[in-house]
């Protein structure tokens, strides 16, 4: 690993905190972008903190709880505008509803999301906790006597990641609930962001890797929206009966399994390695004596 390999992941960390607060900031975009690209950097930030693991007394776990929090609260705001992008998508078209209903749900949807962004998170003191937590982790960054991350450290971080998304995945089954599904893509999503960063130690390698998890995790992205989706629907709040219901959620598990269909091969090939395996590559690529 080249020696500005520390330095290169303080930065990269420092650029993921400048574009949080200028999303929290900025007046010239929507909301939901804002929504959507602040809770991707928390994600990536989380990930790359993990790299730090091994030096508890310079990045506590409270940063990290702190990362969790932030996104699970933008997470409920970003469902809320994905269920009317879903709801939109399904409809279009439909012939089998009558279509005072799909625009009086359509009017829901759209209402939930606009006061549960603006009138929720943006409007009180969400961004002024999130500003005060970067300007935080930015002062802790500048710290010029930070550690920085052996060989050693990277390599057992991905070692980790792909063995804890690998046993995830040894576990799934056709009749598997969404919800692992979702947990596989957490943990894979960390694994592509951890990737990403770490790619110019062997471009041919890991460009193949994350060009694979980026299909995958949005794949498996799509899954989880459509069982969220799917719940919202039978939440009792919209105006449609039993047939109605029926019709749209077998138009929802439609879609899933088309979705799923294409998953499938795409996780058997990225998964072709066993654990033993995968952690030679990385020893050898990262040059740590096995």
């Amino acid at each position: 690993m080249p020696h500005r390999a520390g330095k290169q992941l303080t930065e990269t960390i420092a650029k993921q905190l400048e574009r949080i607060e200028y999303f929290c900031t900025a007046e010239n975009i929507s909301s939901n972008l804002a929504v959507h690209e602040m809770r991707k950097t928390f994600k990536r930030m989380r990930a790359l903190l993990r790299f730090y693991n091994a030096f508890p007394d310079e990045f506590s776990s409270d940063y990290n709880l702190q990362i969790k929090y932030f996104a699970r609260a933008l997470t409920h705001l970003r469902e809320s505008f994905v269920n009317l992008q879903i709801f939109e998508r399904i409809t279009d078209g439909n012939k089998m509803l009558p279509e005072r209903k799909i625009k009086a749900a359509r009017e829901w949807f759209a209402d939930k999301n606009r006061e549960v962004v603006e009138k929720g998170f943006f409007a009180a003191e969400g961004c002024d906790t999130i500003m005060k937590f970067t300007g935080t982790l930015a002062a802790q960054l500048i710290d010029v006597s930070l550690p920085v991350p052996s060989q050693l450290q990277f390599t057992t971080e991905l070692e980790d990641s792909y063995l804890i998304s690998y046993q995830i995945y040894q576990e799934l089954t056709v009749f598997s609930n969404p919800e692992m599904n979702h947990e596989l893509r957490k943990k894979l999503k960390q694994l592509y962001y951890q990737f990403d960063f770490i790619r110019y130690v062997h471009p041919r390698f890991f460009r193949l890797k994350t060009d694979q998890l980026n299909k995958i995790t949005e794949q498996l992205g799509e899954d989880h929206d459509l069982h969220v989706f799917l719940v919202e629907l039978k939440s009792g709040f919209l105006n449609f009966d039993n047939i109605d219901l029926q019709i749209l959620e077998n138009q929802v598990q439609r879609h899933r399994e088309l979705n799923l269909m294409k998953l499938t091969p795409r996780l058997k090939q990225f998964f072709k390695d066993l654990p033993e395996e995968f952690n030679l590559k990385m020893k050898k690529i990262f040059k740590v004596e096995v």
